[in-house]
């Protein structure tokens, strides 16, 4: 087989999948929504450069949902994992302005034990009250929930033994299609978590009944609810 029937053949194999894929409206589109969730909420943040980095954030999930269309498994996992980082960092680097920019020169690289330290980290009590004193309560569950998901991500960065019992052929694979949806959830409401701790205080009434997809994600978070006007 020459190396242009090869890809064609690895193509045909990935549209195949591509359309049992897309077959999953519902939950693609579940998963569009809280990737626009992100996107929507990062117009309300001034500072250019933060905004940009949550917008790429809402771009690399995106990324993700489609290397998971295509079957390509593992790329929408370690996706989905670049992602839970930068959005992260994105808040992270808000309230270290001279990390962001050696950020941006290229000096110094995102460092996840950082993001998620439970004394100075963004799902810290310290953060929570620097920002949003009443989330304090909410923070240490959320940190849980990001150190769990990253750490299952990884194991498909890392190439953990088990994450190739599936194989390596081209195909739909149901139970890896459940399990990202799963990651996903988790991934996008700690990112929006994080991000409501740091900027919902400092929104003004219109961007707050810009967002109110925030209160109805999180309405299981009475202060939420009430900070943007719901009971």
């Amino acid at each position: 087989m020459d190396i242009q029937e090869y890809f064609l053949k690895l193509n045909s194999e990935s549209q195949v999948v591509f359309t049992r894929s897309t077959s999953e409206k519902e939950k693609l589109g579940t998963l569009h929504h809280l990737s626009s969730c992100i996107y929507e909420f990062s117009g309300c943040v001034l500072d250019p450069q933060e905004r940009g980095i949550l917008e790429t954030v809402s771009a690399q999930l995106e990324s993700a949902t489609f290397n998971l269309a295509l079957g390509l498994y593992r790329p929408a996992f370690s996706s989905l994992r670049l992602a839970l980082e930068m959005g992260l960092a994105a808040v992270y680097f808000s309230a270290n302005r001279m990390e962001l920019n050696e950020w941006l020169d290229g000096r110094v690289d995102i460092r996840w034990a950082r993001l998620v330290d439970e004394e100075n980290g963004v799902l810290s009590n310290r953060f929570a009250q620097a920002f949003f004193g009443e989330m304090s309560d909410e923070v240490k569950d959320y940190r849980s929930r990001a150190t769990s998901v990253y750490r299952r991500l990884s194991e498909y960065v890392h190439g953990n033994s088990e994450t190739w019992l599936s194989g390596v052929k081209l195909s739909y694979k149901d139970d890896l299609f459940e399990t990202y949806c799963s990651y996903y959830k988790s991934v996008s409401e700690v990112i929006l978590f994080v991000a409501i701790c740091r900027y919902a205080k400092s929104f003004d009434q219109a961007a707050l009944e810009s967002l109110q997809f925030v209160p109805e994600e999180f309405s299981h978070i009475s202060k939420i609810r009430n900070l943007f006007g719901q009971s």
